[in-house]
């Protein structure tokens, strides 16, 4: 039996995953093959990638259609019959097409790996949706990021038979116990790319009522991508806003534990594993379109969630609130200390195998 897993890119946070699947696989005598693809240029100004040895790198073209990037890599040529082949649920991987194909004439098994529908729809082309729904339920495997992406998949009639949830997450970082030290009592972070969807003059704004209301209030933004030189622009003349740009490992979780809060007024996804492993609880609105991620936080326990009708004014009073009210703190911290132990990438990791397991026994 061989598994080929077949990624568009890796980034730095899915390779230990990968890893725990090679190894776990290995032991259960099947083999693990990652095929994955160059990334294309807005994705690899927004994430740090890695290249994987061990792995299969296919050189990539990248075709602009619509402001959209697709994938050409001739994946084909590395499978073989019989193969059990997991793809990201993805439009813009054009191999999946000839993939599906191949499926359908028995030639091999297909699985999904996703979140069973795009969270942040309002970005997606109309064809693109379409396409991704024809192809959504002549699967063998469904391995679905957590129980929200189940409960869509279950909504688009997806057999439930086929749908194991994998509990997307990440590896704990070597340096989580800074977790454990005092932040600074009023100092927030934002980690994360720069873009549209991370709401991020909501933030600016809220930050600029926080700041009046607090002085001590310092706001350390983590990340890169396309409105990164906007971010630069409003830190000017604020100087309780500070922009570090892409920041990884020891520098990134140094400045990261320094923080009381982290700040993600729009998109939340895998921060939310962050937040856990560091004991910095999110604060949030319920004006983001959220990853499946977002399934993992509760609010008032491990998170805050500013839910209505969410404005700057609204975001920044919730933002205080927790600044100035030590006992929320620790409630938040602890409850971030037990959603951590809920998921690991071993867990995750097993999930994914045994859910393939299940599939050969039938």
């Amino acid at each position: 039996m061989r598994v080929v897993f077949v990624q568009k890119f890796v980034p730095h946070y899915r390779l230990p995953f990968f890893e725990r699947v090679r190894d776990t696989l290995a032991a259960r005598n099947v083999e693990f093959v990652l095929v994955y693809c160059e990334p294309d240029p807005y994705e690899d100004s927004k994430v740090q990638m890695v290249y994987p040895d061990w792995g299969i790198r296919v050189k990539t073209r990248h075709f602009s259609l619509l402001n959209r990037y697709l994938y050409w890599a001739g994946i084909m040529k590395y499978l073989k019959r019989g193969d059990i082949v997991i793809v990201e649920h993805a439009a813009k991987l054009i191999d999946n097409y000839l993939i599906f194909a191949a499926r359908q004439f028995r030639w091999l098994e297909m699985g999904y790996f996703g979140h069973g529908e795009n969270f942040q729809a309002t970005t997606e082309l109309k064809v693109s949706a379409f396409i991704k729904k024809l192809m959504l339920r002549r699967v063998d495997h469904w391995f679905a990021y957590t129980d929200v992406s189940r409960d869509s998949l279950r909504r688009q009639s997806v057999d439930e038979s086929i749908i194991s949830v994998v509990n997307n997450t990440l590896a704990m970082p070597a340096n989580a116990g800074l977790g454990e030290q005092l932040p600074e009592p009023y100092t927030c972070v934002y980690v994360g790319g720069l873009y549209s969807l991370k709401l991020l003059p909501l933030l600016i704004e809220a930050g600029t009522l926080v700041a009046a209301e607090l002085p001590e209030f310092q706001l350390h933004i983590i990340g890169d991508g396309p409105d990164k030189s906007t971010m630069i622009k409003a830190a000017e003349n604020r100087p309780w806003l500070h922009v570090h740009g892409a920041l990884y490992g020891l520098d990134r979780d140094t400045v990261l534990a320094r923080g009381n809060a982290i700040l993600m007024p729009g998109l939340v996804g895998l921060i939310a594993i962050d937040s856990f492993q560091f004991r910095r609880p999110i604060i949030t609105s319920d004006a983001g379109e959220h990853s499946p991620e977002i399934a993992y936080l509760e609010h008032d326990q491990n998170c805050l969630i500013d839910q209505g009708d969410v404005t700057a004014k609204s975001y920044a009073t919730l933002v205080t609130r927790y600044l100035t009210d030590a006992d929320l703190q620790d409630t938040l911290r602890d409850g971030c200390t037990k959603s951590a132990a809920l998921y690991s990438i071993d867990n995750m990791a097993i999930r994914f195998c045994d859910g393939l397991q299940i599939k050969k026994a039938t």
